[in-house]
Order: C-alpha cells, then structure tokens, then sequence
C-alpha cells in the first residue's frame, strides 16, 4: 500500500506539474496575443495620426498655391504705362490680327507690392511676412530678343536679356541659388515650357513667381514649402478700324 501510495502520489504530481505548465504555456500566449494586438492597435493609430498630419499640411499648401495664383494674376498686370505707352497703342497687326507684346513692360516694384497685398488678402494661414521668402521675374519682348528683370527679396532688380524664353529657366533658378543655396534641389527648381501639356510661356510679358522656405506646420511635423507660379499679361484691346 505504501508503494501504492507514492506511485499514486507521484502521478497526480506529474499530472498537476503537466496542468500547471499547461496554465503557464496558455498564459504566455496570451500575453503574447495581447502584446502584438496593441502592437497593431499602436501602428494604425500610428498611420492614422501620420495620414491626418499630412492631411493638414496638404490644406495648408494648397491654399498657398491658390493665394499665389490670385496674386501672380493681379501683378502681371502692373504695366509701366510710361515705358510702354507706345507697344499699348500698337495693339493688334492690321494684317495678321496679332496681339503686340513689344515693348509692354512691367513695374517690378509695384508688381511686387500688388502681389504681396493680394497674397496676404487670400491666404487664410497666419504667415509671417513672406518678403523674405518672394523673388519674382519680369519678361518683355524687344526685338528679338527676351528681356528679363529678376527682383531679389534684397531689392536688387538683376537685368538682361535671353534668345528665348525657355531660357529665363536658367536666369531664375541661378537667381534662387544665390539667394537659397539649396534651390538647385530638383523639387525647388523653376521648369519652363518642361511640358508641352501645359500652359507654354511664349515670347511676351510674364510675371513669374517664386517662393522658398515658408515653413508649414502639420499636425505635429514642420515642412518647408517652396512653389513657382507666373502668368501671362492680359493686353486685350479693341482692333480698331480705319
């Protein structure tokens, strides 16, 4: 009986051992359940947050962009009736029915307080004074050849002249690369004429616009913004007959 007794013993220790690794293995999974279900829980609120933070910077620069284009609109229509009181009164060819554009310049300083001004009235973010951040480019047709003034956020207005327009390209990027070193970046660069689907710059009078370095803030990141923007001079005017 009393070998009875210990081997009877000896199994239901073996047996609640068994029972108690069998509770200890069940817990430990799931423990490990539990940790990889907030594990997951933490990556989509993770994905989540970084989503709705993208969401608001996404807001934020799309209402710059379309501020900028109200702007540019305005600007470019800043002429200097005095230097170009006689490309205005040209108008169309008799012959041909063309538009003129020879002669017709913009004001740089007084495009740059219109846009500014409109700028500020349709942007709805709370930016600090984007002066700093401006430079803008004015073009003009004379002869056969393209003029440009590029006014720096310094005040200095750089001038010259290209064969074509495409190439006031060179003369902006170069102009942002003195001011902002790290313009030459592909994502900062003004492409003109780059594609063929959109709207060409051609030889005429154009206000261009560049922006770098406005910092927009998301939910939780910081971003800088750089966006080009230009626009053509409206010049309509009645074809007169003799």
């Amino acid at each position: 009986m009393k070998v009875m007794g210990c081997t009877t013993g000896q199994k239901l220790y073996a047996g609640l051992k068994k029972t108690i690794g069998k509770i200890k293995s069940n817990r430990g999974g799931g423990l490990g359940v539990l940790f990889i279900g907030l594990a997951v829980t933490l990556l989509v609120l993770m994905v989540f947050v970084c989503i709705a933070d993208y969401a608001v910077y996404t807001y934020k620069r799309n209402n710059i962009s379309k501020a900028m284009d109200y702007a540019v609109t305005a600007a470019v229509q800043e002429i200097n009736k005095d230097k170009s009181l006689e490309g205005l009164a040209e108008g169309f060819d008799e012959n041909t029915g063309t538009r003129f554009t020879d002669g017709i310049e913009i004001d740089v300083d007084k495009a740059e307080i219109t846009f500014l001004s409109v700028f500020d009235s349709n942007c709805s973010l709370e930016l600090t004074d984007i002066r700093e951040n401006l430079l803008i480019c004015a073009t003009s047709v004379g002869g056969e050849k393209v003029n440009y003034k590029i006014k720096t956020p310094t005040g200095e207005v750089l001038d010259g002249m290209v064969d074509e327009p495409y190439l006031i390209e060179d003369k902006i990027n170069q102009a942002a690369v003195n001011r902002w070193p790290d313009s030459h970046e592909d994502i900062s660069r003004i492409s003109i004429n780059g594609n063929p689907k959109t709207n060409m710059v051609e030889r005429g009078t154009y206000l261009f616009a560049y922006i770098k370095g406005i910092k927009i803030n998301g939910i939780f990141t910081e971003r800088k913004l750089a966006l080009s923007c230009f626009g053509g001079a409206k010049l309509e005017r009645a074809n007169v007959q003799n």
